[in-house]
């Protein structure tokens, strides 16, 4: 009876994590992908001149993907990583590659970096360009310029010429009572866990993704960037990278 259950769980996780998969854009030719028209011709084609210049002169690769809207029942950062690992950023044994998510109307960042990235644009530092450097621009509707700004300290960080500032935060004075507690809750958790009194369940290491990944429903919205045309060695992005969830989210 239980490894019947055990069965029916187990196909219906790896059928949503599949159509999940499928629903998520194909793998683009371009490095700027805006399928949210939020950029001209011209703007979208001076970011890609950044990111091709990036990738020829140091392998390590950034993709911008712009959408309008979240997909419902979606959380910000499993679409950040699934959609990281469906195009595949960076090269497969470097992982260097970083992703850049926006959503218009969510007012959501995500900005997810690859294993081999994330001593240099750290978790910290992600978050300092999202606050800093893009959501004073997009609060303005000036998507080009906070995603310029961005680019602007993200390409030197991953190029090691940069190390992007991070402002010390205060202790706060309830860190040591919140240690106290978690410490207890942990006690007993494995105690009831030893007497075989818990239950298990199935969950991941991201909020909202229960068996794998949450089912998506509908479209992204607008059209995809026209992508322009590509000087010097061209388009050459995706090789297999991954990420193991560095990186920050924020809005504006």
């Amino acid at each position: 009876m239980f490894c019947n259950k055990f069965l029916i769980i187990f196909l219906f996780s790896l059928f949503i994590n599949v159509f999940a998969q499928d629903a998520l854009p194909e793998k683009p030719d371009s490095w700027v992908n805006d399928y949210a028209n939020v950029l001209s011709n011209s703007e979208e084609q001076s970011l890609i001149n950044m990111l091709e210049g990036l990738e020829s002169r140091s392998s390590n690769q950034i993709f911008i993907a712009i959408f309008n809207k979240m997909p419902e029942n979606y959380y910000l950062e499993d679409f950040a990583v699934k959609l990281y690992k469906k195009w595949g950023i960076g090269l497969a044994d470097k992982d260097n590659g970083i992703l850049v998510v926006v959503f218009i109307q969510d007012h959501e960042i995500r900005i997810e970096v690859g294993y081999g990235l994330e001593d240099v644009v750290t978790d910290a530092q992600s978050g300092t360009v999202i606050r800093e450097f893009m959501a004073p621009h997009f609060k303005k509707g000036d998507y080009y310029g906070g995603l310029k700004a961005a680019l602007e300290v993200l390409i030197p960080a991953a190029e090691g010429k940069y190390k992007i500032p991070v402002k010390k935060s205060k202790k706060s004075r309830g860190t040591s009572s919140i240690g106290i507690i978690i410490a207890i809750m942990f006690f007993i958790i494995i105690s009831r866990f030893l007497r075989g009194g818990g239950s298990t369940g199935y969950g991941t290491r991201r909020r909202g993704s229960v068996l794998g990944g949450p089912i998506i429903f509908g479209g992204f919205g607008g059209g995809s960037s026209g992508g322009g045309s590509f000087g010097g060695g061209g388009f050459s992005g995706g090789f297999g990278g991954m990420s193991g969830g560095g990186g920050a989210s924020g809005g504006w």
